[in-house]
């Protein structure tokens, strides 16, 4: 478990892979080439058949898959200076979602994204939660360069030491910047938080609700 927190921990943020999906892409890209009608002076740098597309362009129905490996960073065990002192009941974990989303407009996406998170506790256990959150996202382009920002809400399951929690709430917002390497291919980074409230007194447990925050 060492070796793998060793490893997480040179990724201080997020990295994010996106991929239209197999199907039909229904982006209509930009292509201009050489085109024999057309005078010589006007097409002349074109007479190779270069080709330009259009890779900020979003339609309505476009579809993508959004896959994401980070960091696990605790903002509140169980309060957040001591997370600055070092003194923190959970440790720095990973974190990796897989997403499918769907464009309503050409800025305006949906999706549901299902992901897996783990810290260890100073008494070397491992905390586990698993969120599945409905995602909506705005995101404006620039050229290649696109900035999505999304907020979601959806149910989770947690596990600490052999005791379950479910169904939990979960609240996650995200924001980043990724760039469009091809018509199929996005790479970016990113920063999200999650919120995964605790309501024990539901359960009729006598524990005080909590309220679990990670970056």
């Amino acid at each position: 478990m060492k070796r793998i927190l060793t490893t997480l921990a040179v990724c201080i943020i997020s990295f994010s892979f996106a991929a239209a999906q197999a199907t039909l892409p229904k982006t209509q890209y930009i292509q201009n080439t050489s085109d024999s009608e057309n005078s010589d002076d006007e097409y002349e740098e074109d007479e190779e058949g270069d080709i330009i597309f259009d890779y900020g362009m979003h339609l309505a129905g476009d579809q993508f898959i959004r896959l994401s490996l980070g960091i696990s960073y605790p903002l509140n065990f169980p309060t957040f200076s001591s997370v600055l002192n070092r003194d923190s009941q959970l440790k720095i974990g990973g974190q990796a979602s897989l997403g499918y989303h769907s464009f309503l407009t050409s800025q305006i996406a949906l999706g549901l994204e299902i992901g897996f998170g783990f810290n260890i506790t100073v008494g070397s256990h491992s905390l586990n939660t698993v969120p599945l959150v409905f995602v909506g996202t705005y995101e404006p382009t620039l050229g290649r360069l696109s900035f999505p920002l999304s907020a979601g809400i959806g149910i989770a399951w947690e596990s600490y030491n052999g005791k379950n929690y479910f169904p939990g709430l979960a609240f996650k917002a995200r924001g980043g910047v990724s760039y469009r390497i091809t018509e199929n291919w996005t790479a970016g980074i990113d920063t999200s938080y999650l919120c995964l409230p605790e309501f024990n007194s539901l359960h009729h447990s006598g524990e005080k609700n909590r309220f679990g925050q990670f970056w």
